[in-house]
């Protein structure tokens, strides 16, 4: 039966803020004798440097999202030599989705275990090939999303243009028809100043008789 891991050198990556504090209080409840280094925006570094349960932290500059492309690869190399056993995450939702860029940082850490932490305090380990295909599904989708929008707009495109035919198709169909009418009224009205009367032979009207 394997033994329970006992971490000693621990990297949390501040990306969710609402359950940092849950997390750390956590991890120093199973790993007690362990070293918490955070690594976090400057903005941050004055809060958890007072922190009680943060023993070292490092400091990703003014960046606003954290990735391995957006650290400078001499922070990726400082991180790395801190030979670490665990690399946390922090996710604001259960299922995660939506952090691979940390899970890609944590990985790239160095870190033995990696560890996912969301909002209920729950967390899920990961290694390299379980970070990659989480990053491609989550890339995936976002290309399905934006397939999807691309479809539903040439859609809509079709079918206001087809509308807009429809409509002069049947506005120049209504023009015609009203001057066809109006053309007909027209004759109805002048034709009867047109007729004139039969007369007999003998140049009298039908029924008159002349007198001898």
């Amino acid at each position: 039966m394997d033994s329970a891991p006992d971490f000693k050198n621990i990297l949390l990556i501040r990306s969710a803020t609402r359950i940092l504090n849950p997390t750390i209080e956590s991890l120093k409840k199973e790993f007690p004798d362990s070293k918490i280094t955070v690594l976090a925006p400057e903005s941050t570094r004055a809060f958890l440097e007072k922190h009680p349960n943060v023993d070292f932290t490092i400091s990703t500059g003014n960046i606003s999202r954290m990735s391995v492309f957006s650290l400078k690869s001499d922070l990726i190399k400082k991180i790395r030599r801190g030979k670490f056993d665990l690399a946390v995450s922090l996710y604001n939702i259960d299922h995660g989705m939506g952090y691979s860029n940390i899970d890609c940082l944590a990985w790239a850490s160095g870190a033995k275990t990696i560890r996912g932490y969301n909002a209920r305090g729950t967390f899920v380990e990961f290694n390299g090939w379980g970070i990659l295909k989480k990053y491609f599904l989550e890339k995936s989708s976002f290309a399905w999303l934006l397939i999807n929008g691309v479809i539903t707009l040439v859609l809509f495109t079709f079918i206001t243009l087809g509308l807009l035919c429809e409509w002069s198709l049947r506005k120049i169909f209504v023009s015609n028809v009203m001057g066809k009418n109006s053309v007909t009224e027209r004759q109805r009205i002048i034709l009867p100043q047109n007729v004139e009367l039969t007369k007999t032979p003998q140049g009298l009207p039908p029924g008159v008789h002349q007198k001898v």
